[in-house]
């Protein structure tokens, strides 16, 4: 253990200084008993003590968010993820589960690259090396993505005192071609009538590609939605990635009733719970690895199909249904999809998920 101090200095939790008589010292002292650091120099050294004591304050944050001092950027990677985990639910500041999941993925590239360099060593020139890298290896997008969170990682440094000035700052991405796939309506029945003649997991994910659709949702939203959410006035459906957005309420038509009852009346093992709507064989959440591979299989039975039948067919995924469904929505004239999508801005309902292939619009007079 550690007592409390004996008077009041002002001094970060586990920083001690000792004022001598020839001499002055003053250290971080860890949980185990033994110094973390200890910085000495003359009592009647007014100049050095003030950069002791400084130098002190400044490591002694870098430790209590997990930051070595010394240490490479693969330190600072798992620092940063450290300080993300541990904020509260609710806080502004913390990314959402789905995006940290991402992130890690994305980090581990970033430490491939980065990680054996201290962050100070970093220069903006090695940003556009691995941004160069990216183009070379087909996945300039990626590459964009994973200098964005090496920008972020690198600010929670300066923030703590690692390095002065982020090195990456104003570093200018990859210029990339955006997918603006649109699901046709035939592709998705195509997709509901092998799932539905394939059975059980195909099945279960052709039902789910359409419920994405009808209530423009998010992939993680679809795999995560739990049967409580099916109510006597629709579904409720909470925001994936913004736990402190208003639920949305898909009301019920005639076609989405349908497809949430189908999906209910698929047979699982015995051993099922029966939480997640969506739910593997098993009853458990899909992983988004296990839920790519059934799409996978689903996607390569379609494609044979449409081979027999000699008609066009192209693969989508679970996320392609939520732009389909604002289109279709836009389209027929509907004038609450930005409410369907939970956004509040018209310009990511614009850039994002707006699909049409021409637009309508009346005369001037």
């Amino acid at each position: 253990m550690i007592r409390r101090r004996d008077k009041p200095d002002g001094l970060p939790f586990r920083v001690y200084e000792r004022n001598g008589a020839r001499v002055y010292s003053i250290g971080y002292k860890l949980p185990n008993g033994k110094w973390a650091f200890r910085y000495s120099c003359p009592a009647d050294d007014a100049a050095q003590i003030a950069e002791h004591r400084r130098r002190a304050i400044t490591e002694a944050a870098q430790i209590g968010a997990g930051v070595s001092a010394t240490g490479a950027t693969e330190d600072l990677i798992d620092a940063w993820f450290k300080a993300q985990d541990a904020m509260p639910a609710g806080d502004p500041n913390r990314r959402a589960d789905s995006t940290l999941t991402e992130n890690r993925r994305e980090a581990a590239n970033l430490k491939k690259a980065f990680g054996h360099m201290a962050p100070g060593d970093i220069t903006k020139t090695d940003g556009y090396a691995y941004l160069d890298a990216c183009v070379q290896a087909k996945r300039a997008a990626k590459g964009n993505k994973e200098i964005s969170l090496l920008q972020v990682i690198l600010e929670f440094g300066v923030r703590n005192g690692v390095i002065t000035a982020n090195p990456l700052a104003g570093i200018r991405k990859n210029k990339t071609v955006s997918s603006k796939h649109y699901v046709t309506d035939a592709d998705l029945a195509l997709a509901l009538e092998v799932g539905r003649a394939k059975g059980g997991t195909r099945h279960l994910v052709a039902l789910a590609l359409r419920t994405a659709y009808l209530c423009v949702r998010r992939s993680v939203e679809v795999r995560g939605i739990t049967r409580d959410a099916v109510t006597e006035a629709g579904v409720v459906w909470q925001d994936g990635k913004n736990k402190d957005k208003p639920p949305v309420l898909i009301e019920w038509t005639p076609e989405l009733r349908a497809t949430i009852t189908e999906a209910l009346q698929i047979k699982r093992h015995h051993v099922a719970g029966t939480i997640y709507l969506f739910g593997n064989m098993k009853g458990q959440r899909y992983t988004k690895g296990g839920w790519k591979a059934v799409l996978d299989d689903l996607m390569q039975d379609c494609e044979k199909v449409a081979a027999e039948r000699r008609v066009k067919f192209q693969r989508f995924s679970l996320q392609d249904c939520r732009p389909k469904g604002a289109t279709d929505k836009l389209t027929a004239g509907h004038a609450d999809a930005k409410d369907a999508l939970g956004h509040t801005s018209d310009r990511m309902l614009g850039q994002h998920y707006d699909r049409r292939q021409f637009k309508k619009a009346t005369p001037a007079r």
